[in-house]
């Protein structure tokens, strides 16, 4: 692979003239107090185009790892090159040599991706060839998928197509298999069926390991009317995770519980076990009247056990009022293993101007402890002002009155911080947070990462050409 980055590196000195290249690079600098720790990290995206032909590497900074998210921080190489590829399309082909992601259907059995607020990774390192045909789709991979320290072991081999046998309906399938130098190597197929007509749509995918008789499953059924559209979703994940000799999975389920933007609604989130978990999502999106729209979403993930795991009534309320106001009225009742919530919230944005926006939210949330009854409150403030484009601030805060429980170790029940966010030359940007943040989930898509609490300085600085 060093013979791939030597070309990229020569192409982009000598070639650049009749191609064309972008740079994206994403920097963080942290100060905590109340570790004595000071976290710089930066990762930097360089792709260069010519024609058919595209290269591209990133180069990730961790000095010194951050031992919250990399327990095993002296795995890690403080500085690394951990992404870099050759992609070649040639009419209805295209052919990656290096690092790629992809996913097979719904993520049943193959989910690779990045997403930097979760520092999740699982990249693949091989080869790729895909075919994207009017009636035929392929998919062909060879590699090794890496974990959060960037290693890699065992051989993942896969396939996956699809047809169009007729107008609206799609039928695929895929098949992995992974080998990790033993007798027993891991096997999984899928297959999968979507049909859709103007006004309705509907996709199943069913999905069977080679090492347990279970079929796991995942349904959902999309309707759309004038002014009504409704999700319902089914999922059954017995035995379905899929994983390599580090631990890192290969595949990543639809999860069926709602992503909230809401910063209380994430406090208690589901966090998806593809070995053990069944249930469903409804939600409706209506919008009885022009300026208004009102979401009612309501999901339940039991073990095949039968104990719930996770169980959400959500109720959204939304005005917008042409180019004056818009304001977000919910409100909302979950329960998981040991906890059980109520959190209703309201959050406005009002223009002042045709340049100045001032947001303001307000949320509560009353918790109670299943197992031992206790109950407390949390209350989250933020109050923020724009200048469009160039300029935002914002303070944020956040009480709890937990500390009155017998158990409560911290030394405060409050924690407050500002922001301040700067934008120059439509990609560049900066923004600087300093104060305390109470600790909480970060969670996209079922995955969670726990953030802790955090005092200091936070400098993020995000540009791309």
């Amino acid at each position: 692979m060093k013979k791939i980055c030597i070309l990229f590196l020569l192409l982009l000195f000598t070639g650049s003239a009749f191609g064309q290249v972008s740079f994206r690079n994403q920097f963080v600098y942290t100060n905590w107090k109340d570790y004595d720790r000071q976290i710089l990290e930066n990762w930097a995206d360089l792709n260069y185009q010519l024609k058919s032909f595209k290269f591209g590497l990133r180069y990730e900074i961790n000095h010194p790892p951050d031992p919250f998210i990399f327990e095993k921080d002296y795995l890690v190489d403080e500085y690394a090159l951990t992404y870099r590829y050759m992609q070649y399309r040639w009419k209805k082909m295209n052919f990656t040599l290096g690092n790629f992601y992809e996913m097979f259907g719904r993520g049943l059995t193959l989910r690779t991706y990045e997403d930097r607020n979760l520092r999740v990774d699982n990249n693949l390192d091989g080869l790729k060839f895909g075919y994207k045909g009017r009636k035929l789709r392929t998919k062909i991979i060879a590699g090794k998928m890496r974990d959060k320290y960037n290693r890699r072991k065992d051989m993942l081999y896969g396939f996956d197509g699809e047809i169009k046998p007729l107008k609206g309906l799609h039928i695929g399938g895929s098949y992995l298999r992974q080998e990790n130098g033993k007798k027993e190597a891991g096997t999984m197929w899928a297959g999968r069926v979507n049909y859709g007509r103007s006004w309705w749509d509907i996709y199943t995918e069913a999905a069977q390991p080679d090492w347990t008789n279970k079929l796991s499953h995942y349904t959902a059924v999309n309707l759309s009317f004038d002014k009504i559209s409704v999700t319902m979703e089914y999922k059954d994940y017995d035995r379905l995770s899929f994983r390599n000799f580090y631990d890192t999975e290969y595949n990543a389920a639809p999860s069926l519980s709602r992503e909230h933007s809401f910063s209380l609604l994430n406090r208690h989130p589901h966090a998806l076990n593809l070995n053990n978990e069944k249930g469903y999502q409804i939600e409706a999106a209506i919008t009885p009247w022009e300026m208004w729209e009102i979401v009612l979403n309501h999901s339940k993930t039991r073990s095949h056990e039968d104990q719930i795991l996770f169980n959400e009534w959500y109720a959204q309320a939304h005005l917008d009022f042409h180019q004056q106001f818009e304001v977000y009225g919910a409100i909302a009742w979950s329960e998981d293993i040991s906890t059980e919530n109520i959190t209703p919230l309201i959050d406005g944005a009002f223009n002042l101007s045709d340049r100045d926006q001032l947001h303001l939210s307000y949320q509560h949330q009353h918790t109670t402890n299943k197992i031992n009854l206790s109950e407390y409150d949390n209350e989250f403030v933020l109050m923020e002002f724009s200048r469009s484009p160039g300029f935002s601030a914002a303070l944020v805060g956040e009480w709890t009155n937990e500390d009155q429980l017998p158990n409560w170790k911290k030394d405060k029940n409050y924690w407050l911080y500002g922001t301040l966010s700067f934008n120059f030359w439509e990609n560049q940007r900066i923004s600087i947070l300093y104060g305390s943040r109470k600790e909480g989930f970060v969670c996209v898509g079922g995955v969670c990462r726990y953030e802790p609490e955090f005092n200091g300085l936070e400098i993020k600085i995000n540009n791309r050409f």
